[in-house]
């Protein structure tokens, strides 16, 4: 669960709070002052045994007298005492993973870089709070994110981001549900089954380049928490570039997490070539199979290296045996029929129950 709250950092009781650090963890000014005032010198001389780090690297220390447990120095900025969105992210990413490596079920942030860093209010909330989803939605351990602000206007900015409750399905006639219609989609029975509000926003046909040019109107528009980002398939049918499709979403990407958004990637269904006949030619499926197989690949590993949750749709729908598409989950060469489209619910349910700790 995702909160914000306006107070005094220090004042909160959770596992462990976040002290906009220097990378030489020294606690001069801001937050890190407020802290080594009220908890103590200790905290100041343990992390510094432990500096210099890295900008955009974490630490954890004890807490002194402060209600909480644990403080996670959280190093914003350098010596030249500057930051930008890309370092408070990678801050906010690496105070969330220690946190994880220590067990806290919470922790408790104030506003990374706002401070002598001269980051927005917007723009910190955008990044900490699409940062804390992605967390939240790869099951991770925690269970509650505070964001702790002393002022209105930070209070406003976060509570903006983190008060969102959609989560946007972008895609193509997987995600619409074709050959029956969105009520028997994937995303009807994932919201059904999990009470989210979920958006369908899948479209027959669509290429990676199609939800692209959209993805203002259907995804940034509506303000989402999380969208969902599920395509390739037609591309590949269509004999557009592995390349082509990883810059696709590479710049959905890119635009969900500058909007404050949390992308989820999704990995497309096997092909049901047991279905195709004699066209298209064999050579052309087996090469449209390992397309399908590469794409699935570069996904897991982009999810991977960016931290981001993976929705994987190409697995369930396999038979174990031959390592095939399953043909009983399939309506036509592409398209699950109803059972199938059920199988990717219930793949879904798994992730969405991660989704729905990274909401108010």
């Amino acid at each position: 669960m995702i909160k914000v709250v306006k107070g005094d950092l220090t004042e909160l009781s959770t596992d462990a709070i976040v002290n906009a650090a220097n990378n030489h963890l020294w606690m001069g000014a801001g937050v890190a002052g407020v802290i080594k005032r009220k908890g103590g010198a200790a905290i100041e001389e343990e992390a510094v045994a432990r500096g210099p780090i890295p900008v955009g690297e974490a630490v954890v220390t004890g807490a002194g007298a402060l209600k909480a447990r644990h403080v996670i120095h959280a190093a914003v900025m350098g010596q030249d005492l500057a930051t930008d969105a890309a370092i408070v992210r990678l801050a906010t990413r690496n105070a969330l993973l220690r946190a994880g490596e220590f067990g806290f079920k919470s922790v408790a942030f104030p506003a990374l870089g706002t401070g002598a860093g001269g980051l927005g209010l917007d723009l910190a909330a955008r990044v900490m709070v699409s940062e804390a989803r992605s967390h939240m939605a790869r099951g991770a351990g925690l269970e509650e994110i505070v964001f702790a602000l002393m002022d209105e206007e930070g209070y406003r900015s976060f509570s903006r981001i983190a008060g969102r409750d959609r989560v946007v399905c972008l895609g193509d006639s997987i995600t619409y549900g074709y050959p029956y219609g969105p009520e028997a989609s994937w995303v009807d029975s994932c919201a059904g089954a999990s009470a989210l509000n979920m958006v369908n926003k899948g479209i027959n046909g669509d290429t990676t380049w199609d939800m692209l040019t959209r993805f203002q109107d259907d995804v940034v528009e509506l303000d989402p928490a999380y969208a969902i980002i599920l395509g390739g398939s037609n591309d590949i049918w269509m004999g557009i570039t592995l390349r082509g499709i990883q810059e696709n979403v590479q710049y959905m990407v890119r635009e969900a997490l500058n909007n404050g958004i949390c992308p989820v990637l999704g990995a497309p269904p096997p092909g049901n070539f047991s279905q195709v006949g004699g066209f298209p030619p064999s050579p052309l499926v087996r090469l449209i199979a390992a397309e399908l197989v590469a794409l699935r690949r570069w996904l897991q590993e982009f999810a991977c290296a960016q931290m981001l949750p993976l929705l994987d749709f190409y697995q369930p729908l396999l038979d174990q045996e031959t390592g095939k598409a399953n043909p009983y989950y399939y309506g036509d060469e592409a398209h699950p029929n109803r059972s199938g489209y059920l199988v990717l619910a219930r793949a879904a349910e798994q992730v969405v129950l991660h989704i729905k700790k990274g909401l108010g």
